[in-house]
């Protein structure tokens, strides 16, 4: 036992009582509470459950966390937007025994009423009912030799305000006690010093300590939307530094309660015994906070947004042609995505993404309407395998759209570092007007006479002079000693698989030819199939119009992922059995496709799969 002194606890009080009626609901805020071994009174003393006893929860069917309910002297009343409220009295509960199955243990529970498991068979779209644990429930855990309600494993939980504080300091987002669904919240500025006690009393109940908390996806539904979080947040941050050697995650101690009282908002918390903190790596990354400085209109519908650290950090170097993933509240929802930076290392101090306005892209005219000078957005360190490398000579960059940002870099930081010895500079877009960077560009080649910039116009005015239609074989016969440049090719699907083959049948080498992307390809349309589809044993009807990514978060099972475009490789997964269409994409390394190695995001099954993560 280590000591303790009244200074060390003094300040710690109990904050917030929360009970959850029935598993996976909304919670409830009181005052004060009734503590007995198997829980707090009314907490977790309901469970949705298959037509086999099997426990639901929000982890599949995130919706049931918009469940909120009333607790009334004879039953509760259960409401959900939009839908008729429902009053259920214990008097008419039809208390058949019924087998439950939470987890490993089995044990009976009650059934309730046809019109509950009617009003939840509703709101889930599957058949489903309610069950009762009684009074007392029949569930005895050997390991801590008590009764428990049917809650995932242990009677209480406890979390401290200085953890969720020390978490939201790391984390891009804000979370709330909401996201973690805990029964008592205590005051405190000490992160985790939950982790810290072994026994403590809290009014007229002692309580033990006995184990931390593993979390799962289920913080990272939204407790108001009943929505997951697109960026698997909080989870994704506390796995990067509350981990063990296993990979499980751990926020918040498991209690159980040595004795039967009252406990209220406002008690003193007084530790009995403490015990050494668990130990966990911290292998976080820090995010960065960015703001924009500058908006630069670079050409129709084109914005350069400059971007500097907020928070006096040191931004991390990249290499010329990398993306910044990005972080980007929209509407309340944070979204992910990844743009390539078009400013240039040998610029130090701040980066710039260039946006083109793109039909139906939500996140770039977002930005376009409301990101400006002064707004904020969090990022991670600048990454990925396409840039320049070693190769400074004999150099055709090709580009179109806003694949012309790798390029725009690439081409600075040569000129900065006095490596332009050779390099043609090809882009295509639409009309005069949609030129980027038009007067940089003609600067840039008036200034080093080894480089050559040529635009061609697919839709030019009468006065246009330069190259005109997409890349063809007459474009590319311009171009001196093509065969022997290391070409680098971004933009549009449709115009790398047409550079691609026109490269080649001009005789490149594939060791010379580099390709990027801003998003995966757009398949035909195929007649549509119904197809088997498990993920980490997860079964669920998939067809072959979808992705998998897409596919599982339908059935409620969620693929960590990140940018969804094939960037990231933050969703690849493993085929284990099956047939999937896999496009080639940047996040796929040599070989990994071959050895079974797809990414959720942009595979679409063509048979029976089995994939695990």
């Amino acid at each position: 036992m280590i000591p303790v002194t009244h200074s060390e606890t003094a300040q710690i009080a109990l904050s917030q009582i929360n009970v959850f009626p029935i598993k996976s609901i909304g919670g409830i805020s009181q005052s004060q509470a009734w503590v007995e071994k198997q829980g707090i009174s009314f907490d977790r003393r309901f469970m949705v459950a298959s037509d086999d006893g099997v426990m639901i929860t929000a982890r599949k069917y995130p919706l049931l966390v918009k469940v909120s309910a009333a607790i009334l002297p004879h039953g509760l009343v259960l409401s959900y937007p939009n839908k008729t409220p429902i009053t259920l009295k214990y008097s008419e509960f039809q208390m058949a025994t019924t087998e439950a199955i939470v987890w490993g243990d089995s044990f009976d529970a009650y059934s309730t009423t046809e019109e509950a498991n009617s009003w939840f068979s509703d709101i889930i779209g599957v058949s489903v009912q309610l069950l009762y644990t009684g009074e007392q429930s029949n569930r005895v855990r050997a390991k801590i030799n008590q009764n428990v309600s049917f809650a995932d494993g242990y009677p209480l939980l406890i979390i401290s305000e200085g953890s969720l504080q020390a978490l939201n300091e790391r984390s891009p987002q804000q979370h709330s006690m909401d996201n973690f669904r805990t029964n008592l919240v205590v005051t405190g500025n000490e992160p985790f010093i939950e982790d810290s006690w072994k026994r403590i009393r809290i009014g007229e109940v002692e309580f033990e300590a006995v184990k931390p908390c593993s979390r799962c996806i289920l913080t990272t539904v939204d407790p108001i939307t009943g929505k997951f979080n697109s960026l698997k947040e909080p989870l994704k941050t506390l796995s990067q530094f509350r981990a063990d050697s296993r990979g499980d995650v751990y926020f918040g101690q498991n209690l159980i309660a040595l004795n039967e009282g009252i406990i209220r908002a406002g008690d003193k918390v007084e530790v009995l015994e403490t015990k050494p903190k668990e130990f966990y790596p911290d292998n976080s990354e820090q995010h960065l906070t960015l703001t924009c400085v500058e908006r630069e209109e670079i050409a129709q519908d084109f914005c350069t947004f400059w971007l500097e650290p907020t928070k006096q950090q040191t931004l991390p170097t990249y290499q010329p042609g990398q993306h910044l993933p990005l972080q980007i509240e929209v509407n309340g929802e944070y979204v992910s995505r990844r743009y390539t930076l078009s400013s240039s290392p040998s610029r130090p101090g701040r980066y710039a993404i260039s946006v083109k306005r793109v039909d139906e892209g939500r996140i770039s005219n977002w930005l376009h309407d409301n990101f400006h000078v002064g707004d904020s957005l969090v990022a991670d360190k600048p990454d990925g395998t396409f840039h320049l490398g070693h190769h400074t000579d004999k150099l055709l960059l090709l580009s179109a759209g806003s694949g012309i940002t790798p390029m725009i870099s690439m081409l600075r930081y040569l000129a900065d570092n006095k490596q332009i010895r050779n390099v043609v500079f090809y882009h295509q877009c639409r009309t005069e007007a949609d030129i980027p960077y038009q007067e940089e560009l003609n600067t840039l080649a008036k200034q080093h006479p080894h480089l050559t910039v040529h635009i061609a116009l697919s839709r030019p005015s009468k006065a246009w002079n330069g190259l005109q239609g997409r890349l063809s074989r007459k474009h590319l016969n311009i171009i001196d000693d093509l065969t022997d440049r290391q070409v680098f090719v971004c933009g549009p699907d449709a115009f790398m698989s047409q550079a691609k083959d026109q490269l080649q049948q001009a005789g490149l080498a594939l060791s010379n030819y580099h390709q990027e992307a801003f998003g995966v390809a757009k398949k035909q349309p195929v007649k549509e199939q119904t197809f088997t589809v498990s993920v980490d044993g997860n079964l669920f009807e998939g067809n072959n119009q979808k992705t998998l990514l897409e596919q599982a978060e339908d059935a409620g099972i969620m693929i960590a992922n990140s940018c969804r475009a094939g960037l990231c490789g933050a969703c690849k997964v493993t085929v284990e059995s099956g047939v999937v269409d896999q496009p080639d994409v940047p996040a796929l390394l040599p070989g990994e496709k071959e050895a079974g190695k797809v990414l959720a995001c942009c595979c679409v099954p063509k048979s029976d799969i089995e994939v695990v993560s």
